[in-house]
């Protein structure tokens, strides 16, 4: 069976999705979860480990941290010798990207995707799935795009450059002249040191952990380990790259000998940036200490910021290029022989092609082959050159969570790589359309009999029974919302959407699910001594509104909105809020998007906000899911605790993901 992990895990959306999806004989095996958030954790373990008794590990660690990969990789071996991992899930937080708010430079949240790119080319899994906001396509001018995607396709196949630079060795016999191509050789040759190097780093470091797991040492003496180990581990010298530059910075110096025509400090900019770029690892560990002190310390606009932002941006190897080909543009403009063009045109292509992205570098000798070789040679080379792509991606597949049978219109950009060895996924073929769409009260009109400030903690059979009778009541679907069963086995089973919620949709011969269990904890280390229950429904608690805010609800119902509320009864005190907006649900429509906090919602039938178990019914997740930890937090807090409200509005809807691994499973082999 296809395994697979989810990365910026939160509640378990991509998770609870993908342990639903099955396709013929084929489902997923789930190895791990990971978040920075410690109340995420007290979620899934409970879901996952004690109410699904699955053996699925869990990492609460921040992505960024230098030895992410290795600890990562040391947990799932440690639980599952020997894994293949063959599907990676995540949604890098968006806030830096949402149409929302400001992109922040330096924001610790812009570069997260890179983090995870760095995963997915340490386990090289068949698939990877990253899920954004819609507004990462346009950001920037659809920069950020762009990057992402050639990030993607930068991701390479080691044991294809190694051919690549054999062939290079034999196309030299053939073309010995061409400077380029020695550069490119160079180019490659280096590439695969780096990988060896931080390879070698790699597994150095996870033997050494393993050994300290098994020692004597203190908790203190491990804890100061750890550090120097972290502090030496991210110092990796890369003997071939500081060679070949050391070589072009004596050819360099050699054509300018007894030169006294030039100035010491005009050529001393070429020299400062050779060794600038043998530095570029210690620069980039300088940048990640100056980003990780803005954030730490929230200058965030201030005169500081700018002061600070300034130190990274010097730090950067594409400020360090433009420096280094202003200085050599200008020598060559004063360059009184041949031989000394020779040596800054040389040197500017050198420098060019070393700091290019290695699939530019293969296009550049894609090109040079095809001025310098035979058909076949031609051929053989770009068939190659090819190969080296780990990971194809057809570009971002936008997708609405209402086409997927979850009821609400939210609107989500996913990235499904594929490694080269499998099938291009190019879309997810919608199962929902237009007028047959989920609705808001199709999903959440057997929960309206809470009263204010109620905690329920079952259903109401009476109310439950005259939903049923209802109109939104008796539409039934099969478990991905189609109206016919087209499918057969379970994904032609008809149920209401309510019934399905509350039946759940991890199919029963797999899943022996326990009762929902509630616990009050924030962290695992409270899961024993804080407050628990085991009621038949979790998570259905409605504030206890005073009069007023009551009063606010009830002409939101009426005009629909919070702004129309106040363009009809301009001087009514009862709407005077700090808030922007609210959102009035329609019954007979899906949700707007579901976000993180619950009193931004109107019910449609009731003058209150909705409860965390209507907003997860919302985002299609079973009522058997619990929401661990406080149910709304604020302040400070929220720095160390994920209150289900925002569990709820951060996920990714579970049908929406099942929809993905259903397709991917139909690919994958």
């Amino acid at each position: 069976m296809p395994t697979f992990i989810d990365m910026f895990a939160g509640a378990g959306g991509f998770s609870e999705g993908f342990l639903q999806a099955e396709y013929k004989d084929s489902y997923y095996d789930f190895l791990l979860a990971s978040d920075i958030n410690p109340t995420c954790e007290v979620t899934h373990r409970m879901r996952y480990n004690e109410q699904l008794g699955l053996p699925t590990a869990f990492l609460t660690k921040d992505i960024t941290d230098p030895d992410f990969v290795e600890v990562l990789l040391a947990t799932i071996r440690k639980k599952f010798p020997n894994p293949n991992i063959d599907v990676l899930v995540g949604g890098p937080p968006c806030q830096s990207f949402s149409l929302a708010g400001e992109r922040r430079k330096n924001d610790k949240k812009d570069d997260l995707f890179s983090y995870y790119l760095k995963v997915i080319s340490a386990i090289r899994p068949k698939y990877f799935v990253m899920e954004n906001v819609s507004g990462i396509l346009t950001k920037d001018a659809g920069r950020v795009k762009e990057r992402i995607i050639r990030e993607i396709t930068n991701i390479v196949d080691y044991e294809q450059v190694k051919k690549v630079v054999a062939a290079i060795k034999t196309l030299n016999a053939e073309i010995p002249s061409l400077h380029a191509l020695h550069c490119i050789q160079s180019k490659l040759e280096i590439v695969l040191a780096e990988y060896d190097a931080s390879t070698k780093r790699r597994s150095e470091y996870l033997n050494i952990l393993e050994k300290l797991d098994n020692s004597a040492f203190t908790q203190s003496e491990l804890a100061f380990l750890h550090k120097a180990m972290l502090a030496e581990k991210q110092i990796i010298h890369v003997h071939e790259l500081e060679a070949y530059l050391d070589r072009l910075a004596e050819r360099f110096i050699s054509a300018y000998r007894n030169n006294k025509l030039i100035p010491e400090d005009d050529r001393n900019y070429i020299r400062q940036a050779l060794n600038l770029l043998k530095q570029q690892r210690t620069l980039e560990l300088i940048s990640k200490r100056i980003k990780f002190c803005i954030n730490e310390c929230h200058l965030n606009r201030s005169t500081y910021k700018a002061q600070f932002d300034s130190m990274t941006d010097h730090l950067e190897q594409e400020s360090i290029l433009q420096i280094f080909t202003s200085a050599i543009d200008s020598l060559l403009e004063r360059s009184d022989s041949d031989a000394t063009t020779e040596v800054l045109n040389d040197t500017k292509l050198a420098v060019e092609i070393l700091c290019e992205d290695t699939l530019s570098t293969l296009q550049r000798l894609t090109d040079l082959v095809a001025a310098h070789c035979s058909t076949e040679k031609i051929a053989a080379i770009a068939e190659l050159t090819a190969s080296v792509q780990m990971y194809h991606i057809s570009g971002p597949i936008l997708l609405n969570a209402s086409d997927y049978g979850v009821p609400q219109n939210r609107q989500r950009v996913v990235f499904i790589g594929c490694r080269n060895d499998q099938e291009l996924i190019t879309e997810i073929p919608a199962t929902v359309h237009g007028s047959d769409k989920v609705t808001a009260a199709e999903a959440i009109g057997d929960l309206n009999y809470i009263d204010i400030g109620e905690n329920a903690i079952d259903y109401n059979a009476q109310y439950s029974a005259t939903f049923a009778a209802s109109e939104a009541g008796s539409i039934r679907r099969n478990i991905q919302g189609k109206l016919s069963a087209e499918e057969t086995g379970r994904y032609g089973e008809m149920l209401t959407y309510a019934e399905w919620s509350r039946r759940g949709r991890l199919n029963p011969k797999r899943f022996k699910i326990a009762a929902p269990t509630y616990t009050a904890a924030n962290c695992m280390d409270e899961v024993a001594t804080a407050r628990s229950k085991t009621v038949t429904l979790q998570n259905h608690e409605c504030p206890n509104h005073n009069q007023m805010v009551q009063d606010r609800y009830e002409l939101i119902r009426r005009y629909g909105s919070l702004s129309a509320a106040k363009e009809n009864e301009p001087d009514n005190p009862v709407l005077e809020t700090k808030k922007r907006n609210y959102t009035c649900l329609v019954p007979n429509k899906p949700s707007t998007t579901i976000v993180t906090i619950g009193d931004d919602f109107c019910h449609y039938g009731a003058n209150r906000c909705l409860t965390v178990r209507e907003m997860a019914r919302l985002q299609s997740f079973d009522d058997s899911f619990v929401f661990q930890g406080k149910r709304s937090t604020g302040g400070e807090k929220r720095k160390l605790e994920t209150p289900q409200y925002t569990q709820v509005g951060n996920a990714v809807p579970p049908l929406m993901a099942h929809a993905i691994a259903l397709e991917i499973l139909k690919k994958i082999k």
